[in-house]
């Protein structure tokens, strides 16, 4: 019954992305799968099970249509960008930091938790730390990041809309669909991306169903030249699976949080977001970017979520995923070995003061 109740789910969702679409909404089929999977929660019913490699198959998609925006121009473009790529990087996670105590004031928690839940971009790694940090609120830490999530969905895209047809994505515009320019070489891409995928798993990197593709179609256009955009029903496919299962997460949340903490957590998200947006406002006076794609650049989201924003936007994909890769990197390898190292020595200097009184 629970796969004859997720059929009717999609059927729902479809039905209310089209309709959505219809009047001119902006990432219909997302915001559509998304209001359709929380109502259908709320008000038909909770047995359905959403199967994880359904979004999956989303994330290769997204990582299919990032790795389609990579050429050797774009990634000359990149290089001569590493500066603002480092710097916004860098002013988003002190942002964040100052913030932490903020919602710390907000929520009562203890700094363990607020740092872990205000650092954006890295949701698994950060709750894999506040599982293994006795301090920290594990509920709180995946709540915010889970939260900050949603919001980014929701308020990000209105944001960028404002600017809309401003981005600076060349290849979305001139690039062949993919499904019109298949050849029996391309067979190369299917086979490399399982391989790549399981790799990444491997080695524990974040979203590895969508850096797989990337990688494989990233390699494919350094070695061929031979570029395609992935067509739109399959960016709208993307956009379905995905609103589902941020609708089921966001369901969920509802029914765990508190009034205070739901406030706190709206306050911090709100705050992260409009400073981002100052910090864009500051970097537009010395770069040649436009708002849309440094916007998106720079926001405190998943990469698959932004990416989902960016094609609609008709933004730099490429661009933005470059920015969003490297804070992956930056948080993965430098910021979170920092914090953890931060957070025991706190912890070893409370037990010594324990111990002396």
């Amino acid at each position: 019954m629970k796969y004859m109740n997720l059929v009717f789910l999609f059927i729902a969702a479809i039905v209310l992305s089209a309709l959505l679409q219809w009047v001119g909404m902006v990432l219909p089929w997302l915001f559509g799968a998304m209001m359709a999977t929380v109502l259908f929660y709320r008000l038909v019913t909770k047995a359905f099970h959403y199967p994880r490699w359904l979004g999956n198959v989303g994330l290769v998609i997204i990582g299919a249509e990032i790795g389609s925006a990579f050429t050797l121009q774009t990634l000359s473009d990149m290089a001569d960008d590493y500066m603002n790529i480092i710097l916004i990087s860098l002013f988003i996670i002190i942002l964040s930091l100052i913030l932490a105590r903020f919602f710390m004031k907000m929520t009562g928690c203890t700094m363990e938790t607020a740092v872990l839940s205000s650092i954006p971009g890295a949701l698994s790694q950060m709750i894999v730390m506040a599982e293994e940090e006795k301090r920290a609120d594990l509920l709180l830490v995946t709540m915010t990041q889970m939260s900050r999530i949603v919001l980014v969905v929701i308020f990000v895209p209105l944001i960028a809309s404002l600017t809309k047809g401003q981005g600076t994505s060349e290849l979305n515009e001139t690039a062949a669909p993919l499904l019109s320019v298949v050849t029996w070489d391309m067979l190369w891409i299917i086979a490399a991306i399982p391989v790549i995928i399981l790799i990444l798993m491997k080695l524990k990197f974040p979203v590895p169903f969508m850096m797989g593709p990337m990688l494989a179609i990233l390699g494919w256009n350094m070695a061929t030249d031979y570029t395609f955009s992935v067509d739109t029903e399959f960016m709208y496919a993307a956009q379905l699976f995905f609103g589902i299962r941020i609708g089921v997460q966001l369901s969920a949340l509802v029914t765990q949080l508190n009034s205070r903490m739901i406030a706190a957590m709206f306050i911090q998200n709100v705050l992260v977001i409009a400073g981002t947006m100052g910090i864009v406002l500051m970097f537009l006076l010395v770069t040649d970017h436009n708002f849309t794609d440094l916007f998106l650049s720079a926001a405190p989201g998943g990469i698959g979520q932004i990416i989902i924003v960016a094609v609609e936007m008709g933004a730099n994909t490429a661009m933005i995923s470059s920015y969003h890769i490297f804070r992956i990197f930056f948080i993965l390898l430098i910021v979170a070995p920092l914090i953890n190292y931060l957070l025991r020595r706190n912890r070893r200097r409370r037990q010594h003061a324990d111990d002396g009184a």
